[in-house]
């Protein structure tokens, strides 16, 4: 048997998150009552611990609720807002509204080419330069909710790739140790459904609907813009902006 690598999901979570997703589509609706934890054990081939678990992780999430002699009955679900989409970081952002913040870094810091088909038009300077490239999960109260690729034009950004981040944000880092600040953002917003690679990091089924944002940000240095691509699942919380 292979080793088990980091991020691959176990069998309640992709439960959680099948079901998760037949509520958020509406095929279970509020006050609906979901199948048996026995059906559930012949629906998803399972065994009735993997049903158990799943079920309990989206009472946590408030997805569910048990009743006594019923069942499992879908919640009425609220949702929080997160305003990501602003000139704040992912950090900073949310942790102002109180809730526990936690990154993974899926690649680190590394300078590499421009793809040929990149998101935004390049400039001739930034084209020459190259860009440092990263990836990274942003989890809210242990909930992934975003793959974010971030890619900065290699333009006077010494031993960026080997220093830590201060404060594990990037944005605090450009700030402190280079005299970067944000000053603008443009964004570009598109609805898709989850591949395989987002399905694994985000704990999705493949095919669930997600939002691909594109971001491009302006900075206090004339030709320097921070690009990232996010795609963001917002089956717990919603994006909104807060500047």
């Amino acid at each position: 048997m292979g080793k088990k690598t980091e991020f691959e999901v176990p069998l309640y979570r992709r439960l959680q998150s099948d079901l998760k997703s037949q509520i958020l589509s509406g095929i279970y609706k509020e006050g609906d009552l979901l199948p048996s934890e026995y059906e559930l054990t012949g629906i998803f081939s399972v065994t009735r611990a993997t049903v158990r678990q799943a079920l309990d992780e989206l009472v946590k999430e408030g997805y569910i609720v048990k009743k006594q002699g019923k069942g499992s009955l879908v919640a009425r679900l609220q949702r929080r807002t997160l305003g990501l989409l602003s000139i704040k970081g992912f950090s900073e952002a949310v942790s102002g509204n109180k809730q526990v913040v936690n990154t993974v870094m899926i690649e680190k810091p590394n300078v590499i080419g421009w793809d040929e088909s990149f998101f935004y038009p390049l400039g001739e300077m930034e084209l020459k330069a190259g860009c440092i490239y990263l990836k990274r999960i942003r989890c809210v109260e242990e909930e992934p909710v975003m793959l974010e690729t971030t890619f900065i034009p290699n333009l006077n950004l010494p031993r960026f790739c080997t220093k830590p981040f201060v404060h594990g944000s990037l944005f605090e880092t450009l700030n402190v140790n280079y005299q970067i600040e944000i000053t603008n953002v443009e964004q570009d917003l598109r609805a898709i459904a989850a591949d395989e690679e987002s399905a694994k990091y985000l704990n999705v089924s493949v095919g669930t609907p997600l939002l691909h944002i594109y971001l491009k940000f302006y900075t206090n240095r004339e030709y320097l813009f921070i690009y990232s691509s996010l795609i963001c699942q917002t089956n717990k919380f919603s994006i909104g902006n807060k500047l």
